[in-house]
Parts: structure tokens; C-alpha cells; sequence
């Protein structure tokens, strides 16, 4: 006779994991097509140093990686809607990146002498921290409705 045994869910630890890999390939990864002196293509680590000084002309983005550093926090023990929460807050946050290149010359800040620069184009970086948070919600969502089914976590 074999029992029926429920293994625990490994998604508990393979959610994070695989959010803070696609989080660490997205900031060794090309993000955006910026125009300064002709065009040029920065790189998330650069993206990541430099955006928040974007939020001082409104442009919110960058303030997804705080929440999904808190999000992950959480995730990381147990608390399933509270990195929820987070992680929609920063997916609704980075979607604003979407809209950087619509923005009639916006631009983002790059320097406190250098003024702003034009964005034309997200590149594969930008996607892919996207998917790192998306990777963080959907997991967490999952969790949370296991939880509260009373399945193993």
C-alpha cells in the first residue's frame, strides 16, 4: 500500500529564486535607448542607479523595486497577500515604463548638470524586470490561494 503523501510546494522557494534571477539578468541586460550625443543604450545596473532621480519629473517606475524588494521580503516568510499587495503595486508602477517614450519629450534626468534625456526605445532589460515582478505576483497569488485552502505551502 502506498500513502498518499503531499509534498510541500516548492514554488515557495522557486517563486523568489527565479524573480531575483530575472531582477539580477535584467540589470546586466540593455533596458533603454536613450538620446544623448547620438543614441544610446544604458544598461539596468544603470537604469537602477539612476531612476530615481526620474521620480523627481513624475515618472514613478523606478519605485516598483522597492516594493518588490519588499515584496520578496514578505514572500520570503510566508506572508502571501502582503507581498501580493506589494508586487501589484510594483507591477502597476513599472508599466508606467511603457509610457516613457510617448511622453512628448519628457525625458528622464540623468545628472544634476546634464539635464534629461529622450527615451526611444525599451529594450530586452526592461521586460525582463518586468517579469520579475510579474514572476513575484503570480507566485504569490498562488501561494496565497493554496493557503487559504488549507493545501500545503
Amino acid at each position: 500500500m502506498s500513502k498518499n503523501r503531499t509534498s510541500p510546494d516548492l514554488s515557495r522557494w522557486f517563486v523568489p529564486a527565479t524573480s531575483l534571477f530575472l531582477f539580477l539578468a535584467a540589470c546586466g541586460l540593455p533596458c533603454l535607448e536613450v538620446e544623448k550625443e547620438g543614441r544610446v543604450v544604458w544598461y539596468g545596473y544603470s537604469v537602477l542607479l539612476r531612476g530615481w532621480m526620474a521620480v523627481l519629473v513624475g515618472q514613478v517606475a523606478w519605485l516598483a523595486n522597492p516594493l518588490w524588494l519588499a515584496g520578496m521580503f514578505c514572500f520570503v516568510f510566508r506572508r502571501w497577500t502582503l507581498s501580493l499587495v506589494f508586487a501589484l503595486l510594483g507591477l502597476l508602477l513599472a508599466a508606467s515604463s511603457l509610457l516613457f517614450y510617448g511622453w512628448d519629450g519628457a525625458g528622464i534626468p540623468v545628472g544634476v548638470d546634464e539635464g534629461v534625456v529622450a527615451v526611444h526605445q525599451l529594450r530586452v532589460g526592461a521586460y525582463v524586470w518586468l517579469s520579475s515582478l510579474l514572476v513575484l505576483f503570480v507566485g504569490a497569488a498562488h501561494l496565497r490561494r493554496r493557503a487559504h485552502r488549507g493545501q500545503p505551502v
